[in-house]
């Protein structure tokens, strides 16, 4: 799948979970902004949900972005609205030039 940079039209936040220890000895989780990006944004389908349920995934939405090897599944996306979307899994595209984010959207 080619990804024309045009198409990355939308600007998203990629926040990673920190855990951070208490004073008590308790553990607190927070969430820390590792880079703001341009991307693509959609909302799956019917049949492209059905696909990422049977491989145990409730992604809801897709989101391309150029490729960045800092990313991982157990981060989370902010949009422009403020609405949060939970990365689910990641798909690799050409070459490290782009990435497929499938996310579960967490508004709903």
């Amino acid at each position: 799948m080619l990804v024309s940079s045009g198409r990355l039209d939308q600007r998203i936040t990629l926040q990673h979970k920190t855990v951070v220890r208490g004073s008590l000895g308790g553990h607190a989780e927070t969430w820390s902004t590792l880079a703001t990006v341009w991307a693509e944004t959609l909302d799956m389908s019917g049949h492209e949900i059905f696909n990422a349920k049977a491989i145990g995934s409730g992604a809801t939405q897709l989101i391309t972005i150029r490729y960045r090897s800092d990313v991982h599944a157990d981060m989370r996306v902010i949009f422009a609205d403020g609405s949060m979307a939970r990365i689910e899994w990641i798909r690799r595209v050409t070459r490290r030039e782009f990435m497929e984010l499938y996310c579960l959207s967490l508004n709903d």
